[in-house]
C-alpha cells in the first residue's frame, strides 16, 4: 500500500529532477495526443459528483494544521495528511501527497510547478502548471485525475523560507476514470519542504 504513495511521489520528483537538469527547458504543451478528444471534453461542463462518497472525520475548517490537505467535490469535503513532501534542486517544483483520513488506500498527490523560485519569503504566487492526483490503491485508475488540457490552479499564499512552511490553495476541473468530469474547489494544504 504504501509503495504506490512512494511510487507516485518518486516518479514525479526524479523525472522532474531528469528534466531540470538536462540543460535545456521546454515549453509547456500538448504534444501527441488526439486533440480532437480533448477539445470535445472542454465543450461539457464539469458534473456534480453524486453519491462519492465523504467521510464524516472531515470537517470544513478555516484554519488548516501543518501537514494537512483538504477539498472539496459536489458537496463531499475530503481531507487526510501528508506523509512526504519534497522540493526540486533549483526551488521551481515540489510534490507532497499522503492519505485520506478516512481510507489510508485513498490519498493525494500533487506536483506543483513554478514560475520563480522559492528562494525567499514569497507570497500569491499562483500556477496552472500542476498534477493533481486522487489515487485509490484498490483501482486500476485514480479516482480524480488533472489533465493539461483543463484549468486547474494552485496560489501559493505563502511560503516562510526560514521554516520552509508553504500555505496552498487549488481549485479545479480533473478527470474520472470514466473520463467525466468533475469540479474540484476549496483545496487547500499546508506542508514543510524540506
Amino acid at each position: 500500500m504504501t509503495n504506490r504513495k512512494q511510487y507516485y511521489f518518486f516518479v514525479f520528483f526524479l523525472g522532474l529532477q531528469t528534466l531540470l537538469q538536462t540543460g535545456c527547458k521546454k515549453e509547456y504543451s500538448y504534444e501527441g495526443g488526439d486533440i480532437t478528444i480533448q477539445k470535445d471534453s472542454l465543450l461539457q461542463p464539469p458534473l456534480p459528483v453524486k453519491g462519492f462518497p465523504g467521510c464524516s472525520s472531515c470537517r470544513v475548517t478555516d484554519e488548516l494544521v501543518l501537514g494537512k490537505w483538504n477539498f472539496k467535490t459536489g458537496n463531499t469535503f475530503l481531507c487526510g495528511s501528508v506523509d512526504a513532501a519534497g522540493i526540486d534542486y533549483e526551488k521551481t517544483a515540489f510534490t507532497f501527497f499522503g492519505p485520506s483520513k478516512c481510507s489510508i488506500d485513498t490519498g493525494l498527490v500533487m506536483t506543483i510547478y513554478l514560475s520563480a523560485p522559492l528562494d525567499g519569503d514569497k507570497f500569491d504566487i499562483t500556477t496552472t502548471k500542476a498534477a493533481f492526483f486522487y489515487y485509490d490503491h484498490h483501482a486500476a485508475k485514480d479516482i480524480f485525475i488533472s489533465q493539461p488540457a483543463t484549468l486547474f490552479s494552485v496560489t501559493i499564499q505563502s511560503f516562510i523560507y526560514a521554516t520552509g512552511i508553504l500555505t496552498g490553495s487549488f481549485n479545479g476541473t480533473v478527470f474520472t476514470p470514466n473520463g467525466s468530469m468533475v469540479t474540484v474547489s476549496e483545496g487547500k494544504f499546508k506542508i514543510k519542504l524540506r
